[in-house]
């Protein structure tokens, strides 16, 4: 299962669970998550970021304690640890899932996305973090425009039916800019 948890004004935290255990993406604020848990009964057991912006990280440390597994995250940003650092193409497995790293510089200099590949009849997924939202992609606060397009395009040639989880609900400011 796929659950967006909402956090802050427009964020989303990403959880996956098989209804025993839950992996969450990008934890900004433990509350949501420890929420989530609590109502669904669900064991944390592990953790993946995509880039260091407090309101991706900002609730490792309350989720730390429920934690039965790792913390996975890029290996060129500065994350607090314990951290399991992550280069392109590393692979995690979880819950008979495999999770791969993808480098997507342009946001920040070390931002990562998380691609899972279709298994049965399940689609694609990706976790892009702040690369790519609906109707737009991430402002640059330390990539460059070529990083940024490089990323874009590696995120474009992944599988059409990829199911993209991003982590800001941009969508009509986005589309209103675009018109």
């Amino acid at each position: 299962n796929l659950i967006a948890l909402p956090a802050f004004s427009d964020n989303y935290i990403w959880m996956l669970h098989d209804g025993r255990e839950a992996l969450v993406v990008d934890p900004g604020d433990a509350a949501p998550v420890i929420a989530a848990l609590t109502a669904a009964g669900l064991q944390l057991t592990g953790i993946l970021v995509t880039h260091h912006h407090a309101d991706h990280i900002g609730g490792l440390a309350g989720l730390r304690p429920r934690l039965q597994g790792l913390v996975h995250g890029p290996a060129r940003e500065n994350i607090p640890g314990p951290l399991q650092s992550h280069l392109d193409g590393d692979q995690v497995h979880w819950n008979g899932l495999t999770l791969q790293a993808m480098d997507v510089p342009g946001h920040t200099a070390g931002h990562i996305a998380w691609f899972v590949p279709a298994v049965g009849d399940d689609a694609p997924v990706l976790f892009c973090g702040d690369t790519l939202f609906s109707g737009g992609c991430g402002r640059l606060f330390e990539g460059t425009p070529a990083q940024m397009h490089a990323s874009l395009s590696t995120l474009a040639a992944l599988p059409a039916d990829t199911r993209v989880c991003c982590t800001h609900e941009y969508t009509m400011s986005n589309l209103r800019f675009a018109a």
